[in-house]
């Protein structure tokens, strides 16, 4: 599993964009199905990067047999 080096804890949706390669929406629609968790602070969303590392390894592998 690829680990988040050097990467915040609590990031930005901008930010969670790039690094993941997700658009905007595809985050807000994984946070209303609960697949990736988010905080608020102030008015600002903050991304809890586990949660989106742990998304991706829950997700099946090309090629395996489930």
């Amino acid at each position: 599993m690829h680990t988040l080096n050097n990467f915040p804890e609590y990031a930005s949706i901008p930010l969670i964009t790039q690094r993941f390669n997700i658009s905007r929406s595809g985050i807000y629609r994984m946070l209303s199905q609960g697949d990736i968790q988010a905080v608020k602070v102030g008015r600002s969303t903050r991304i809890v990067t586990r949660s989106v590392e742990a998304y991706f390894a829950r997700l099946p592998r090309l090629g395996e047999v489930a």
